[in-house]
């Protein structure tokens, strides 16, 4: 089947990327959420993570195999320890264990929606598959966007709060708009001229800042676009290096 449904040279190239991608961020997000299980401020906020660590880790478990389905002579394997290959397709703000409730509260609300928008953008994607698991995975982020939003309110209710979250905001916002490639990046132009993806880089990126920005400035966030570091963008792991 994946012969003819996934085009050859760079926009097959760019499909398996962008799986890998997916699934990585998707498995590390869970991971990271799951180690603050018995460290959240609150016991509400403990068994919060808990469920939204386990839902992001199945989202990554239904992504992988779609890699089989890739014509390549070979993809790499799924993670289930984190330490199965070197090279890993995530942020590198996801690299290490969150060290602050507010790096915790800064990965939901800009992670997390960055990958939705993704998924939103492959709901009509020619990869059955894949279209499937796209169409039902922002479902099953409905409750992961509200818990996020009224933790970023939490915080912002006092200055030292909002200081912190600003922080985190300052330290992972631009490499979440990187994320989504420059506009001129040649394998999201091919996975969207062959009916992959429904939106360019640069409409993927707007696209999220529509999302974020109104609780963000509501909680008195900044969020700063301008200057973003391509000179230390990795694309093949779509992360800062």
């Amino acid at each position: 089947m994946a012969d003819t449904i996934v085009a050859e040279g760079r926009a097959l190239q760019a499909l398996v990327n962008l799986i890998l991608v997916l699934a990585d961020n998707k498995y590390f997000l869970g991971r990271r959420l799951s180690e603050w299980c018995p460290g959240g401020p609150s016991l509400e906020s403990s068994v919060a993570a808990a469920a939204l660590a386990q839902e992001e880790l199945g989202h990554a478990r239904a992504l992988y195999p779609l890699l089989e389905d890739m014509p390549v002579t070979e993809a790499p394997g799924p993670l289930q320890r984190g330490n199965e290959r070197d090279r890993r397709y995530v942020v590198s703000f996801l690299d290490e264990p969150l060290p602050t409730w507010a790096h915790v509260v800064a990965a939901l609300a800009l992670v997390d929606p960055a990958l939705t928008v993704m998924f939103n953008a492959l709901r009509e994607c020619r990869f059955e598959d894949l279209r499937k698991r796209a169409a039902r995975i922002p479902g099953e982020e409905t409750f992961h966007r509200k818990y996020a939003d009224g933790r970023v309110r939490d915080l912002a209710r006092t200055d030292g709060g909002r200081a912190a979250l600003q922080a985190r905001v300052d330290e992972l916002l631009p490499e979440m708009l990187c994320w989504f490639g420059p506009a001129d990046e040649e394998g999201v132009r091919e996975l969207k001229a062959q009916g992959l993806l429904s939106m360019d880089s640069a409409e993927l990126r707007a696209a999220y800042l529509d999302d974020i920005r109104p609780v963000l400035e509501a909680a008195q966030i900044s969020l700063t676009t301008d200057d973003l570091p391509w000179d230390r963008w990795n694309q093949l792991q779509r992360r800062l290096s």
